[in-house]
C-alpha cells in the first residue's frame, strides 16, 4: 500500500465533491473495503466494455454507422469511465492504492 502512489501529479484530474464528502469521514478500514469494491467493479466494467468492443469488431463492415453493437460498447464504455472517475476519487480520500488479492492489473490510471 503505497500512499498516493504518484496520483498527486496528475492536474487533469476529475474529483467528484460528493463522493470526497460522504466518505472524507470514513474510517480507513471502511473506506478500504469501498474502495476495494469499486476496484473490482471498475474491473468487471473494464471486461464488458472489451466484450462489446471485440462484439463490434466482429460485425461486418458496411453496417450501420450507429447499430446495435456500436451503440452497446459506447454505453460501456460511459459506465466504465464514469467508474473511474468514482474511484479515482474513492483512491484520492484513501490516500493509497489498497491491495485485493488476485487482481494484479487492475488499471487504475
Amino acid at each position: 500500500m503505497e500512499e498516493n502512489a504518484g496520483r498527486a501529479n496528475c492536474k487533469n484530474r476529475t474529483e467528484i465533491k460528493p463522493i470526497v464528502g460522504l466518505t472524507k469521514v470514513l474510517p480507513k478500514s471502511v473506506l478500504e473495503s469501498i474502495v476495494m469494491e469499486a476496484m473490482l467493479r471498475h474491473r468487471f466494467l473494464r471486461d464488458v466494455a472489451e466484450l462489446r468492443s471485440a462484439e463490434l469488431r466482429d460485425q461486418a463492415s458496411g453496417r450501420e454507422a450507429f447499430g446495435s453493437a456500436r451503440l452497446a460498447y459506447i454505453s460501456a464504455m460511459i459506465e466504465c469511465h464514469a467508474q473511474q472517475a468514482c474511484l479515482s476519487t474513492l483512491l484520492d480520500v484513501l490516500g493509497y492504492v489498497p491491495e485485493i488479492g488476485g487482481i494484479d492489473d487492475v488499471d487504475l490510471k
